[in-house]
């Protein structure tokens, strides 16, 4: 494992769904930063906290999403992955490039993803 554990940001308004992906990051060696679980605590997290990468739920609930977010974590070169029920084409604020996980998400894919966005880290070995 590297000597500096790797940041990842959680943004997901339902809060045992946030704590359960916590929960699996750190089993895979992670620390984690967050979980933000309102767009006001996200936004401000996403333009001053250190991180590696970032988890966002799409719909953060109360008509607000992660756009604003998303947007931040583009400008700070932050690679981040959409975590939603909905599919590509429903997200108006998804870029061509931005990877997109479909819930319910799983250890596995969890690590599927890390894999995919942070190619560079060694990762835990997986277990379902």
């Amino acid at each position: 494992m590297p000597s500096r554990k790797e940041k990842i940001f959680v943004v997901e308004d339902e809060v045992l769904i946030a704590f359960e992906m916590c929960d699996m990051l750190e089993d895979l060696g992670f620390e984690i930063v967050g979980p933000s679980v309102h767009l006001q605590d996200a936004e401000a997290r996403a333009k001053s906290d250190e991180m590696d990468a970032a988890f966002l739920d799409v719909n953060l609930g109360g008509g607000d999403t992660s756009k604003p977010v998303a947007e931040v974590l583009r400008e700070r070169g932050v690679p981040f992955v959409f975590i939603t029920a909905y599919d590509r084409d429903e997200i108006t604020f998804v870029l061509p490039n931005e990877k997109i996980v479909r819930k319910p998400i799983t250890n596995g894919k969890l690590y599927e993803t890390l894999q995919a966005v942070l190619p560079d880290v060694e990762l835990k070995s997986s277990a379902e």
